[in-house]
């Protein structure tokens, strides 16, 4: 066994180990999946829009809706967003809660008339779409686990047959283990430090960012009864990720020299991406509206900055920390978000309002990830997606009814199936219902809606065969206002 002394970190090239994020294939999920955003209308009904048009968001959805448009447009929208997590870990529940402002979508609609034509009029747009916001933090935490992180440390470290002398290479996480005493070797056995279990288990996660798009719309109107268009889209992904893994010993366990550890991890993702898309909106009766949208894969080029460090209390006051510098790594990488494809029917009831349905058809499996250059090639993420990905179906509902011919009531919902095939990882699905309100006159309008989205999930803190999942419950409440006049 070693003797305690404080060893510093000779930095080996950083490249030795792969990431945290090139570890498993649920943050390129995370990443390339949408929710229902955007104008106050769009979010009241339930992000049904593929068939409706005349709303900046439901151009983003499907480009023909920029056909439906009669005048020049702007509109902007601002909304309040909370997320709660309810955590269940062994029995303990934790509440935890992060709020937000942002601005959802903002655009400007032109409109060209054309006279003596089938093709009533073309138009122009060009707008900026939150596709999904990042911000969350929830909390896990138990007093009777009966496992450690240092036993899924040691499980790594027998399932791949490492060395000792290998340990300092992998700076991010076995490294820092064994620089901290967690780790050790006792006559050439491997020694566990957290001794007797079970143990004090904290765990805290921040998040926040946001994917955003900038679009450029082109469509037209023929003869009213057929609308077409298509987007250039300029996408952005910010993402910020920061998490502690602490644990205390029974302080009735006087054998143990452990008193307690930290581990702490942080990342940064960032870069842009692009990509098309193009629909159509068709009424082969006057009331009846049927839609039809296909985005292509968006391609990102993304940049990773991250960095973990680790913090042990032993016995008589001793404490060890690792690395005893900044260590940071940075990675480069591609990230394609598969193709989607959007079937949408809306039916409009004369002058008393509407009822829309929209199915959004998505191939998970078709995302894909690839090192820019050729330190990780991703091979086991890519078998991780064809493994535990599946093709989903997001339903869509909206209803609106006008009350007067200014005033408007809406209701929506919507269900975002689950990606995974596999129980065994955090669970994808969940629910949206929203209800909302209008106000317009021949130049203006102001609408405003509610949304509660219901997800429930799992989360491992680490390997599977050693700890049982904590239970997610998130609640998300979001406000969104939209204000809009024409010209």
């Amino acid at each position: 066994m070693r003797a305690f002394k404080h060893i510093s970190i000779v930095a080996v090239s950083l490249m030795l180990t792969a990431p945290s994020f090139a570890q498993n294939e649920q943050d390129a999920l995370f990443l390339s999946r949408d929710e229902v955003t955007g104008s106050a209308r769009s979010v009241a009904l339930g992000g049904a829009f593929t068939a409706l048009g005349g709303d900046i968001s439901g151009v983003y959805s499907n480009p023909a809706g920029i056909g439906v448009y009669r005048n020049n447009t702007f509109s902007i929208s601002g909304a309040f967003h909370t997320s709660i997590v309810l955590s269940d870990y062994y029995g303990n529940s934790v509440l935890d809660s992060k709020t937000n402002i942002n601005i959802p979508t903002m655009g400007i609609v032109g409109v060209n008339e054309i006279k003596g034509s089938k093709w009533r009029s073309t138009g122009m747009a060009f707008g900026m779409h939150r596709n999904m916001s990042y911000h969350r933090n929830y909390s896990i935490s138990s007093n009777d686990v009966p496992s450690s992180l240092i036993d899924s440390y040691l499980q790594t470290i027998y399932d791949n047959d490492i060395q000792p002398s290998e340990l300092p290479s992998y700076t991010f996480d076995l490294g820092l283990a064994w620089n901290t005493y967690l780790i050790d070797t006792i006559n050439g056995y491997w020694y566990n430090a957290a001794g007797v279990l079970p143990v004090d288990q904290s765990y805290r996660v921040e998040e926040s960012g946001a994917k955003r798009e900038t679009f450029f719309s082109f469509g037209g109107n023929y003869d009213d009864k057929l609308y077409v268009g298509a987007n250039v889209n300029f996408s952005r992904i910010n993402f910020q990720r920061e998490y502690a893994h602490s644990e205390d010993i029974n302080p009735d366990d006087t054998l143990t020299v452990l008193r307690e550890f930290t581990f702490n991890y942080g990342e940064e993702i960032s870069g842009l991406g692009a990509g098309i898309s193009a629909g159509l909106i068709y009424r082969p009766i006057t009331p009846l509206r049927l839609g039809l949208s296909i985005k292509s894969p968006t391609v990102y080029s993304l940049d990773l900055v991250y960095s973990s460090w680790m913090v042990s209390t032993f016995t008589e006051g001793r404490v060890f920390t690792a690395p005893d510098y900044d260590v940071t790594g940075n990675y480069k990488f591609r990230l394609t978000t598969p193709a989607k494809a959007n079937l949408g029917i809306a039916y409009v009831i004369g002058k008393y309002g509407l009822i829309s349905a929209d199915a959004e058809f998505v191939n998970y499996t078709g995302i894909r990830m690839q090192g820019i250059s050729d330190f990780y090639n991703f091979n086991a993420e890519e078998n991780a997606i064809r493994n535990n990905l599946q093709a989903g179906v997001n339903l869509k509902l909206g209803a609106e009814y006008r009350v007067t011919s200014e005033w408007t009531l809406r209701g929506g919902f919507a269900h975002f199936g689950d990606p995974y095939s596999s129980s065994l990882v955090d669970q994808g699905a969940f629910q949206l219902y929203s209800l909302g309100f209008g106000y317009r006159t021949e130049d203006f309008f102001i609408d405003a809606a509610y949304q509660l989205k219901t997800q429930n999930s799992i989360r491992y803190l680490y390997n599977p065969d050693l700890v049982e999942p904590a239970d997610l419950s998130s609640t998300d409440n979001r406000i969104t206002a939209t204000f809009g006049f024409k010209f």
